[in-house]
């Protein structure tokens, strides 16, 4: 029996037919790595486990609104069919949707509340509230039950036994532990019967300290009117409590540390102040007694102090008269001053001098007038006498005659006339018409 010799493109087909009938709705589960995203918008990865690696295609047409951002290392559960991509042979996932699973789901959720939280300010250094130095009573909100409230009160009894403790008890684990824990802070807040607050919980795993990554109970500790201290897990836990609340603890005892004082530490201190304060008694009394001393010396002899001041009011009495003296005589100088410059300054004064200035200035312009009127008097006469002797009437009384012609204007030459126009002979005693010849 002859056996069927395929082609590689029959083969190609062949398997993918195969598979993507058999894989037609598949869900893997791996890590992420060598992502791809091209400008197309497609993105392509591989799916690993160990040395196991399944290549994967998630086109654009198939990622929905709100979808994860595929990251290198991110372990995700992918959804989707299994197919060949015949150009290669490449085996490859035909990915429809995409989700991140188990821890890495918790992780995405607690960066994006961590971020979104930053984002509102309640992380700000400037809205974190300083811890009481000496608390005098302290609220303790965790498990009544736990080893983790046992290990607290013990820590707090040894360190410092007058310390109150309220307990504000809380489940620390299940769905209904973050509405409770939020619920019972609003509680304390209105209270108001406590100086600090410390919400506690044990280690355990991500899923376990879930409840203190909630909104809810975040926004509950950043409301509190109290101090809060987050003490959730172990010292390598860290929880969205931690950022919001005003203080971190790594662990509920060193929590309990401290917000309580070590006792033998404060004995000391208070010895050690008890001593200064006695050393500073004795020291002002030693100061009071000796002032009191000297006052008593200098009430000892009445009559020399009353001495000393009589010789003061002696000295100053003179000074004051002195003084006085000094002024008077100031005084007297200044009104004399006042006095001749008040004298030179006077109106009256002033009038007479300003009214000698005008007699003079009267005298003078009335010199200078007369003596301008009769130079031009006398320049006047001179021009009179000089239009006489050339004026045309003198040349007319000396037998001279002057031609007008009939436009009366004087005829200067012959060729200004011709014959028969009409003259005007003007003679020394009247007027004669002639015609010109």
């Amino acid at each position: 029996m002859d056996q069927k010799i395929y082609t590689v493109r029959e083969l190609s087909h062949a398997l993918r037919n195969t598979l993507e009938s058999r894989f037609r709705a598949i869900r893997v589960e791996g890590e992420l790595s060598g992502i791809s995203a091209p400008s197309s918008g497609h993105l392509y990865f591989s799916l690993k486990e160990g040395n196991a690696l399944i290549r994967c295609a998630w086109f654009r047409n198939r990622q929905k609104r709100g979808a994860i951002v595929p990251e290198e290392g991110m372990q995700v559960i992918a959804d989707g069919q299994i197919s060949v991509y015949e150009s290669r042979g490449d085996l490859q996932l035909i990915v429809t949707d995409m989700q991140v699973s188990g821890e890495g789901a918790l992780k995405l959720a607690f960066e994006r509340l961590k971020r979104k939280l930053q984002a509102e300010g309640l992380f700000e250094p400037d809205t974190k509230r300083p811890l009481p130095a000496f608390p005098k009573t302290v609220g303790l909100l965790t498990s009544p039950g736990g080893a983790v409230l046992h290990d607290m009160l013990v820590t707090m009894n040894r360190r410092f036994p007058m310390v109150r403790v309220i307990l504000y008890p809380v489940p620390v684990q299940g769905d209904s532990a973050p509405p409770e824990i939020a619920r019972m802070l609003d509680i304390a807040s209105r209270r108001n019967e406590v100086d600090v607050i410390v919400v506690a919980r044990g280690g355990g795993s991500a899923e376990d300290l879930q409840m203190f990554n909630d909104e809810e109970v975040a926004r509950a500790i950043f409301r509190c009117g109290i101090p809060v201290i987050s003490a959730v897990g172990h010292e390598i836990d860290f929880s969205i409590s931690d950022f919001v609340a005003d203080h971190r603890a790594p662990t509920p005892t060193a929590a309990a540390e401290l917000v309580t004082a070590d006792g033998s530490r404060v004995r000391e201190r208070i010895r050690h102040l008890s001593v200064r304060l006695e050393d500073l008694v004795q020291r002002a009394s030693q100061q009071r007694q000796q002032t009191l001393d000297y006052l008593s010396a200098r009430l000892a002899r009445p009559d020399h102090r009353l001495r000393l001041q009589q010789q003061s009011r002696i000295h100053l009495t003179h000074r004051l008269s002195a003084r006085i003296q000094r002024d008077i005589e100031s005084r007297r100088i200044r009104l004399n001053t006042a006095i001749s410059s008040l004298r030179i300054h006077s109106p009256s004064s002033r009038v007479d001098l300003l009214r000698q200035r005008a007699d003079h200035c009267r005298t003078a312009l009335d010199r200078a007038m007369s003596g301008h009127l009769a130079e031009r008097a006398g320049q006047v006469e001179r021009l009179h006498r000089a239009i006489e002797i050339l004026g045309p009437s003198t040349t007319l009384n000396r037998g001279y005659a002057i031609a007008f012609d009939k436009d009366g204007a004087v005829i200067m030459s012959p060729s200004d006339v011709e014959s028969g126009d009409p003259l005007d002979i003007r003679v020394a005693k009247g007027q004669i018409a002639a015609t010109a010849k």
